[in-house]
């Protein structure tokens, strides 16, 4: 129970409800947030969202750019570094897009969590149950088994791509070293530092939608009191598809890394028949899968309380027209002046209007807006990929195309 036996029914424990705020920032935690932790320093390097930006372009992006403008053959390094737009997209836009999600997506998700106790979803035995899943989750976003594995991860990676096809680091000039041996002190960063550095901010990503999704199947398998009659359509659950607009700006940082690609392969002239099919198709089926895919744990409750809601307001609706039938069109009514003062005609719309929310009721609670949003974001980097690596002329060219 979420109340005190000293309370009167309905009124707010403090304490409790103080403790339960600490869990607005359930999602906010984890890989890689807890580094300074996992090598035992006593404070976190980086407190704000401004300098957590800072210090990911400081350990990515800024050093490839000074190594390549230090190196020998320095104009052939910078100008391939400086035409290099998936490096660019990766590390300079990605990666901060991943870490300003901790501001943006986490901590919405964690309100999200915690609406369900405030929106009258759970009873009391299904409240209990609740809290003891915020607080399992807790314990898993904040474990250091996580954070090391992450990491440990994130290097056997690139380690792998590295060993398996070491030319895939030297495919551009400013990861080369002198005579094209080896790669170059920028291209050593790369595998070293940045390279690795991304990998852990998706897999932080990646282990805190996992925890989304199980946190949200522990509460479909609740008694949820669903309302089939409720008016955003979803019975109650509604409120749910914030958390795919919050969703947005990942999406914009998967659409960063396939456009950066986009852009390098048609700069380069290496497309193929498939490359546009893969890079956006691709993109946009991920974009749904991580950040819409979870929601669909409800999908079983919500066609469960359609089912019964359909038959139930079915028959209500049913009778009042009968009712409504009988007592306005029998042979012996006669229509006055006052038929517009009558209750009958409002109770009627009333209840015809309910009905028409219960059988428009959607298996999925996300409307149409935010899944647009989401993709929106996912989409938007190819725009600019498109002007960077494709002749204007056939860039609207394209654009002409879509409108006639």
């Amino acid at each position: 129970m979420l109340m005190s036996d000293t309370q009167p029914a309905g009124t707010p424990d403090p304490d409790r409800w103080s403790a339960l705020a600490d869990y607005h920032g359930l999602f906010a935690g984890g890989p890689p947030r807890r580094l300074t932790a996992l090598v035992a320093l006593p404070v976190p390097i980086c407190r704000t969202g401004g300098s957590r930006l800072l210090l990911v372009l400081m350990l990515g992006w800024v050093p490839l750019a000074l190594l390549t403008m230090l190196a020998p053959g320095v104009r052939t390094a910078a100008e391939s570094f400086a035409h290099d737009f998936g490096a660019h997209a990766r590390l300079a836009i990605a990666a901060p897009l991943l870490v300003l999600g901790y501001s943006v997506c986490a901590s919405r998700l964690g309100l999200i969590a915690v609406h369900f106790l405030h929106s009258g979803l759970l009873d009391e035995e299904a409240e209990t149950r609740f809290v003891s899943a915020l607080a399992a989750i807790r314990a898993r976003i904040d474990s250091l088994w996580a954070e090391g594995a992450t990491i440990l991860i994130a290097y056997a990676a690139v380690g792998a791509l590295y060993l398996g096809d070491a030319s895939l680091f030297m495919q551009s000039a400013w990861q080369r070293g002198a005579g094209g041996a080896g790669l170059s002190l920028a291209g050593w960063w790369n595998l070293l530092v940045a390279m690795p550095l991304l990998v852990v901010l998706f897999l932080g990503w990646i282990w805190r939608i996992a925890l989304w999704t199980h946190f949200l199947r522990i509460v479909a398998g609740l008694d949820l009191r669903l309302n089939a009659a409720h008016p955003d359509q979803a019975a109650g659950l509604g409120f749910l598809t914030q958390s795919v607009r919050a969703f947005a700006v990942l999406a914009m940082a998967l659409g960063a890394v396939s456009a950066g690609r986009f852009a390098q392969v048609y700069a380069a002239g290496e497309t193929t028949q498939y490359t546009n099919g893969l890079l956006i198709g691709g993109t946009v089926a991920l974009s749904l899968l991580l950040f819409i895919g979870p929601l669909t744990v409800f999908s079983a409750p919500l066609m469960r309380c359609w089912r019964n809601g359909t038959m139930a307001y079915g028959a209500l609706a049913c009778e009042l027209g009968r009712q409504f039938e009988n007592r306005w069109f029998a042979p012996a009514r006669k229509t006055g002046a006052d038929i517009l003062d009558e209750p009958d005609f409002s109770a009627a719309a009333d209840l015809y209007g309910t009905v028409s929310n219960v059988y428009a009721m959607r298996f999925l609670p996300v409307d149409l807006r935010s899944v647009l949003m989401l993709l929106g974001a996912a989409l938007l980097p190819f725009v600019p990929a498109m002007f960077l690596s494709l002749p204007l002329g056939v860039v609207l060219g394209e654009l002409k195309g879509l409108l006639f």
